[in-house]
């Protein structure tokens, strides 16, 4: 029981995490956002590594085989097991590819683009079914081994009864899978929930992504007009990338403590940053090109 409790505990985190790469996928265009991706992809990679060297190592494997030849050795009989085991090369062979894919993954995103993007999206997926996987079987792994020492314990203790005229009558518990597998089923289905839910983002990540560049182009050449020319304003005529978000996003050019701000505001009809909600949200970039998001309680007084 304790260890189904902590296998919950795991799977609730691990949920946490992806839950964290769902929010962190539309912050994307904001800096934090950009290193919070960059750090999961880092953890996963650094997880699969130390996984795949410690497997190599027999560890967690060796206890167990070494526990069933000491009771085989000591009974003199054959030690039934419940199931075969699979064969020796299937675990780290995923372990391998659960290596080779986090790799893949921490590369991809520093080429960021929309397929990118969608081949990420499924990457982390196929990863945390890996690790799922992993997290139920090490738990099931672990109350199994509990169950063998208790009943090394129970056999040492019918052999120093042998004597006695009435034997013990000892009842072995049965370890099963179901509770660790129905847990392991729940958390990928909730995997699968995620992972398509940041796949019905990909516009909108990708659309926020393409005004930041947009208004970086725009501060940058409006930056230059002002310190050479003088004048504060931005050629919306002039703009291709504004044109094309015409009567979707308003941009606007001001002071901000002696310095140059570009604001853009979705208008009234439109859920441009895709909350959901229309006309409630914006995006600022200072002179210093940092992002900075903007919601309907600041809207009215920054935009004059």
């Amino acid at each position: 029981m304790r260890n189904i409790l902590v296998l919950g505990w795991w799977l609730g985190l691990f949920i946490c995490l992806q839950i964290s790469a769902l929010i962190l996928d539309r912050s994307h265009h904001l800096e934090w956002g950009r290193i919070g991706v960059h750090s999961i992809k880092a953890c996963y990679l650094g997880f699969a590594s130390v996984l795949f060297i410690r497997y190599l190592s027999f560890r967690s494997q060796r206890s167990f085989e070494s526990l069933v030849e000491s009771y085989n050795r000591v009974a003199k009989k054959v030690f039934q097991t419940e199931k075969v085991r699979k064969d020796s090369w299937v675990n780290p062979f995923l372990n391998l590819i659960l290596v080779v894919l986090a790799s893949i993954d921490f590369t991809l995103v520093f080429q960021w683009n929309e397929t990118v993007f969608k081949t990420t999206v499924w990457l982390d997926f196929i990863i945390w079914i890996l690790i799922i996987r992993w997290l139920g079987r090490t738990f099931w792994l672990k109350t199994k081994g509990t169950r063998e020492r208790l009943k090394e314990v129970l056999d040492d203790a019918r052999s120093r009864m042998r004597d006695q005229t009435v034997e013990p009558d000892v009842m072995e518990a049965r370890i099963s899978k179901v509770p660790f597998t129905g847990l392991s089923t729940f958390a990928i289905l909730v995997a699968f929930g995620i992972s398509f839910g940041r796949w019905y983002q990909v516009r909108t990540v990708f659309r926020i992504d393409d005004l930041k560049a947009c208004m970086e182009q725009c501060l940058r050449k409006a930056s230059i007009r002002f310190y050479q020319q003088g004048e504060l304003q931005i050629d919306v005529a002039g703009e291709p990338c504004v044109l094309e978000r015409q009567g979707k996003v308003t941009l606007s050019l001001d002071f901000h403590r002696s310095e140059l701000r570009l604001f853009a505001k979705e208008n009234d009809s439109i859920d441009y940053f895709g909350n959901e909600n229309r006309g409630d949200e914006g995006l600022i970039l200072d002179a210093e090109g940092r992002f900075h998001p903007a919601w309907s309680s600041s809207l009215q007084e920054d935009v004059k």
